[in-house]
């Protein structure tokens, strides 16, 4: 049983230090991404002249 134990936690620190790898890299790589999922270029649509 002392075993199982040994091979669950080294399963779980494995885990937990894949997932925090993936947490730091997604926080590095989406650094400038786009807040609140759109752009506010500061014109209303109704504003906008056609030609």
């Amino acid at each position: 049983m002392k075993k199982f134990w040994t091979f669950f936690g080294i399963a779980v620190a494995v885990f937990a230090a894949v997932l925090g790898a993936l947490a730091v890299f997604d926080r590095i790589t989406q650094k400038n991404r786009v807040k609140d999922g759109y752009l506010d270029c500061g014109s209303n649509e109704e504003h906008i002249e056609e030609e």
